[in-house]
């Protein structure tokens, strides 16, 4: 359960809003949401931590954190009226959050989102699920003026686009995710030559087409080396994410997307544990088994 924090502090020139998480034992943490442009704000979408809590007597300190957007603002008196792919972004980075403020580990470097970095992606985008499941839409996506569902002609459309030229995006997806490994860990200039010819080879093997001597997508792959901390040698994580989060979520799809019980035990194997322990041994906790891939290809409308 959430509940505005009334008279909190926020930064200037902002519509944030402050809000309180909260079960029946009592408050677990709180986050500002920021969701829409201004103009000394940055783009895209993320999820942040302020405050780390620990243990304390009785319990544990409660935890302050994140979320920011640049969504459709409301616009003309009209609330914010945001398209589906705005939807899954909320739900994405509240799943980041999540895994903040749900957090119980002791020690603040191993707690919440400070896990493997193809792990972080887990407890995101097993969110996104929910927002292509008829019953959980039908509890917010309706129509601001008459409240009348999502037609059900519309969400045929919208799940048969959700797999359109799937093939496509997972070769591509794929030949990124080798080519970043091997460009870090095989390539040899004396041995393979021109890096771009080589990353060219490469490509070669994933794309439907033969490729332009001119292909260069290296030279603009800025996740190769856009940062000390960045994607360097670990692009396949978004692949791994997607196996992971579709996998994870077939105990919901099987057992009641509202499960409470499947739920929680997600929160305490996953959600509330960090990085204090190996995270296939989370996975494997909560699964009970190793990570299937079926899941994902049955998603993408490849199986």
């Amino acid at each position: 359960m959430s509940s505005t924090i009334p008279k909190a502090p926020a930064w200037s020139r902002s519509d944030a809003v402050t809000l309180r998480l909260r079960n029946s034992s009592g408050a677990i943490g709180g986050f500002y949401a920021d969701w829409y442009p201004r103009d000394n704000k940055r783009g895209g979408a993320w999820m942040d931590a302020f405050i780390t809590g620990g243990p304390a007597p009785g319990g544990f300190r409660p935890h302050l954190g994140l979320i920011c957007g640049n969504l459709t603002p409301p616009v003309g008196g009209r609330p914010a009226l945001l398209t589906h792919r705005e939807v899954e972004t909320i739900f994405h980075e509240f799943g980041h959050l999540l895994h903040h403020l749900l957090s119980r580990v002791e020690v603040r470097s191993l707690a919440g989102t400070n896990v493997a970095w193809d792990f972080v992606e887990l407890p995101s985008q097993i969110m996104e699920n929910w927002c292509w499941e008829r019953a959980a839409l039908d509890l917010f996506a309706r129509h601001w003026e008459t409240g009348a569902a999502v037609p059900e002609e519309l969400f045929q459309k919208m799940k048969r686009a959700r797999t359109f030229r799937a093939a496509n995006a997972q070769m591509r997806q794929l030949g990124f995710g080798f080519i970043d490994l091997l460009l870090h860990t095989r390539y040899a200039p004396e041995r393979d030559g021109d890096a771009v010819a080589y990353s060219r080879r490469l490509l070669e093997e994933f794309s439907p087409a033969p490729l332009p001597a001119a292909h260069a997508m290296i030279a603009a792959f800025t996740h190769l080396f856009g940062n000390p901390v960045g994607y360097g040698a670990g692009y396949y994580s978004y692949k791994w994410a997607e196996v992971l989060d579709a996998d994870a979520f077939t105990r919901f799809r099987d057992n009641g997307i509202f499960s409470r019980t499947i739920g929680e035990e997600f929160r305490g194997r996953i959600l509330s544990r960090g990085d204090s322990e190996d995270p296939a041994e989370l996975y494997r906790g909560f699964m009970g088994r190793e990570p299937d891939p079926q899941a994902l290809l049955e998603r993408s409308g490849l199986a």
